[in-house]
């Protein structure tokens, strides 16, 4: 029922502020611009996306464009084009595809395949994600980036893709856990959202290392639910079957 993975069995991609790169591949003008995507031109919207370089003036998606532009005068705002995002997605699964099996499709800019034979190997790995970056960038945008992570489960890889945003490569063995999460923010664990995150820190938990601290149950009783339970196991590097979280058999 339960298993502690060993080795390098995930590796998962985050495409980099998606939409908005897509905006700037297709329309080179827009590229090293601050840049946001939103729904429909007005200043009472906000932003669905927004580039590298808008999100270095402190906006991010939710932040309303008549804030945003306070923050950043020259910032430029394109209505979404999903139709334009869905083919980009395709093309670049596809071409993903051709390297790695895509197992997972999380959501449109993220998905997750599991490593097999020599890719378990750090150093295939590595050399599998710099083929995979590679390949996006000839084949579907040279302005497309991803950020990919390897690690023994998909969760865990999840958390490595997060560790260098734009364009990263990040790695977690079995012998960097927990050493490598610590050194996160507890908002960089999926799972830990903004309700989560005041519960932590009202049970005196600020830091992923007082996280890592609680027992199973504790965390369980300050999330509310099994899911406290279960993070406590995927931060071990657990592989959890659906049917254990959805039975709270653990």
């Amino acid at each position: 029922m339960l298993k502690q993975m060993q080795g390098l069995n995930w590796l998962y991609f985050d495409l980099n502020s998606y939409f908005a790169t897509i905006e700037q591949q297709v329309n080179p003008s827009l590229r090293g611009k601050p840049v946001v995507v939103v729904p429909l031109l007005s200043d009472s919207t906000c932003a669905i996306a927004a580039s590298y370089e808008a999100k270095l003036k402190g906006i991010k998606t939710g932040t309303k464009i008549y804030e945003a532009k306070k923050l950043c005068p020259n910032l430029i705002c394109v209505k979404g084009r999903h139709k334009l995002y869905v083919e980009y997605h395709k093309r670049i699964f596809a071409e993903i595809n051709k390297l790695l099996f895509v197992d997972v499709v999380c959501s449109i800019d993220e998905g997750a395949g599991k490593l097999t034979s020599k890719y378990q190997q750090e150093e295939e790995a590595i050399r599998l994600s710099q083929n995979i970056k590679l390949a996006i960038k000839q084949n579907v945008g040279d302005y497309i980036t991803c950020s990919i992570g390897i690690a023994p489960t998909k969760y865990l890889a999840k958390i490595a893709a997060e560790m260098k945003k734009p364009d990263g490569l990040s790695v977690i063995t079995p012998e960097d856990i927990p050493g490598k999460l610590l050194k996160l923010s507890l908002r960089d664990i999926p799972g830990v959202g903004y309700r989560v995150l005041k519960r932590l820190h009202s049970a005196g938990i600020d830091t992923v290392e007082k996280l890592y601290g609680c027992s199973s149950g504790h965390l369980q009783t300050i999330w509310g639910s099994i899911y406290g339970k279960k993070c406590w196991y995927l931060l071990r590097g657990y592989q959890l079957a659906e049917n254990v979280v959805k039975n709270q058999v653990i």
